[in-house]
């Protein structure tokens, strides 16, 4: 290194410039504030989890009152609750494939393609949903 890189650096630290009291006061605030909405945030993601903990609860005994009764289309003050059923075939995923393509190593092309994506071999899942439909509110005014 050369002398004058020395001299700058020592320069640098003598003359290094410290925050004034009103400053690190209002740093001191600044830290406290955010530490105080960081508290806040996590109270409030607590509360959250619980709330959605107990709205599935309520969910789950809200689906199977309207399914046992056949309840598909509910109207009220808050909006309309649908009841949906919903069926598909179970999706295919790797495993399958690897097994499929170890049984039938003969095949080529259309064939292996047919078994592997065979609908009429896969099991149907039934799924049942309900979902909140809010109406929508116009706020155009018409003058």
């Amino acid at each position: 290194m050369s002398e004058d890189t020395n001299e700058n650096e020592i320069n640098d630290i003598l003359n290094k410039n410290e925050p004034t009291k009103e400053e690190l006061e209002t740093f001191k605030n600044l830290v406290g504030e955010w530490f105080k909405y960081d508290d806040m945030i996590r109270k409030l993601s607590v509360a959250l989890k619980e709330r959605k903990n107990h709205q599935r609860a309520l969910n789950n005994k809200i689906e199977d009152f309207m399914f046992k009764y056949k309840y598909n289309d509910l109207n009220t003050q808050n909006g309309r609750l649908k009841a949906i059923e919903r069926t598909s075939h179970k999706p295919v995923n790797i495993k399958e494939v690897k097994e499929i393509l170890e049984k039938y190593k003969d095949l080529k092309g259309e064939e292996l393609l047919e078994k592997i994506f065979n609908k009429d071999e896969r099991p149907i899942t039934t799924k049942k949903v309900i979902k909140r439909i809010i109406p929508k509110v116009s706020l155009s005014l018409d003058i």
